[in-house]
């Protein structure tokens, strides 16, 4: 949007450089013309007092002098620079001499004695009404120009700036609220696709969640299915290595062999049996931290943007109190996506009363928390609230996959911090504390 700003303006300034210019030369032009128009009618007039003074009948003056010998002018200086009319005022007869803007007035003499004045009239109304009428229409176009602009950024570049963020948000995960509908419906199938391809992504998420649920609870089963049976395995080979089922109590080296290789492979499956449990306790989306500093009211007007729309909608109060305003070093965005998991959950299992972002630099380091009110879980329950694919005894009927606080705190420790939650009697807070 900058740059459409400059653009417009460096187009408004070669606008004003082009009226000055066009200005200039209109100027320049009609003080040639004023100037050519001083020299025809001079010589004119010259040429009636010559006719005066030679004793020439001044009731034929105008006749003899202008009107009979109007080709010659004509021919001689040009005909848009001579007059098209001549009236001779003599003072004996009209003492009111006066023209109008398109006309110029010479003294008449005879001899040395003025006798009277002729008024020369020519075709055109007037160059200063000419340059009133150009400057009026440049003005007028740069102002619909102008317009037409502030019209052009306000419709179409300001919506497209937000809605250019929202694919990349998407990728990210961070919004799941639909684009709102534009009245002037310039980016009507944008919009609609976006939203789209938004249900898309988040219907394709909730099958990963299901999916990693479905996994975990298989991973589960099969993990205490071989667990068991390997390890009475490893007890068997044991005693047939010491010999304990020989009937005389001795070791045979053959049966000993076999049972440190049967051994060795039981401790092979329970090697695969810890690898797949780690994998199946892995997160979903995986974070790589990027630290760069920015302030604490930045991270909270993301948050407002955000969710301004969709808490307005659901007429949930929110609030944001930043205690203090400190530079975070951290991954913006990783903090970002720990919020947005922390926010929806407080619009989810909150009462709808309240939620509040509490921004606090402390000498420990950087608390953000986020506090809704609502029934809170019952303390036994918060050690497990970490645990992927857990959810609380206030889940029920509520959508979700248990992974969100898990992965949350998986990104938490990856930035260097932690989590952890607190309850009240009708409130929940959830912090992410960043070192400082």
């Amino acid at each position: 949007m900058k740059s459409f700003i400059i653009r417009m303006l460096l187009l408004l300034a070669a606008f004003a450089a082009a009226a000055a210019v066009l200005n200039t030369a209109a100027r320049k032009s009609i003080q040639e013309s004023y100037s050519q128009r001083n020299v025809v009618v001079n010589r004119i007039s010259e040429e009636m007092d010559r006719y005066i003074t030679n004793g020439g009948d001044t009731s034929r003056l105008a006749q003899d002098v202008f009107y009979g010998r109007l080709p010659e002018w004509e021919q001689l200086y040009g005909r848009q620079y001579c007059p098209v009319s001549a009236e001779i005022m003599l003072f004996g007869g009209r003492k009111d001499i006066s023209g109008s803007s398109n006309s110029m007035i010479c003294m008449l003499r005879d001899g040395d004695r003025v006798i009277g004045a002729a008024v020369f009239s020519f075709n055109d109304p007037g160059y200063n009404n000419m340059l009133t009428i150009m400057n009026g229409a440049f003005a007028i176009c740069a102002l619909i120009m102008l317009v037409y602009s502030c019209f052009i950024f306000e419709s179409v570049l300001r919506p497209f700036n937000k809605l250019s963020d929202y694919p990349e948000k998407l990728s990210k995960g961070y919004l799941v609220e639909r684009l709102p509908e534009k009245q002037n419906g310039f980016f009507g199938r944008y919009v609609w696709s976006m939203n789209m391809l938004s249900d898309k992504l988040e219907h394709d998420r909730d099958l990963l969640r299901r999916m990693a649920a479905e996994r975990d609870s298989f991973v589960t089963a099969l993990v205490h299915g071989i667990k068991t049976p390997a390890a009475n395995i490893k007890l068997l080979s044991e005693a047939i290595s010491t010999g304990l089922y020989d009937p005389e109590g001795k070791i045979n080296e053959t049966d000993a062999e076999l049972a440190g290789r049967i051994e060795k492979n039981v401790d092979e499956i329970e090697h695969i049996v810890k690898d797949v449990v780690e994998t199946g306790a892995s997160v979903i989306y995986e974070a790589d931290p990027d630290a760069k500093p920015f302030y604490s009211r930045t991270l909270a007007d993301l948050v407002c943007e955000e969710y301004a729309d969709r808490l307005k909608i659901a007429r949930i109060p929110f609030e944001t109190d930043i205690r203090s305003d400190a530079m975070i070093k951290s991954d913006i965005e990783g903090v970002r996506r720990i919020i947005r998991q922390l926010m929806d959950n407080a619009i989810k299992y909150g009462d709808g009363t309240g939620i509040t972002l509490i921004i606090d630099k402390r000498e420990e380091g950087n608390f953000i928390t986020v506090r809704n009110n609502g029934t809170p879980l019952p303390q036994s329950e918060l050690p497990f609230v970490w645990k992927s694919m857990w959810r609380g005894s206030n889940a029920d009927g509520i959508k979700g996959s248990g992974v969100g606080l898990y992965e949350s705190r998986f990104i938490a420790r990856r930035l260097g911090g932690d989590m952890f939650m607190t309850v009240g009697d009708n409130s929940t807070e959830v912090t992410l504390f960043l070192n400082a």
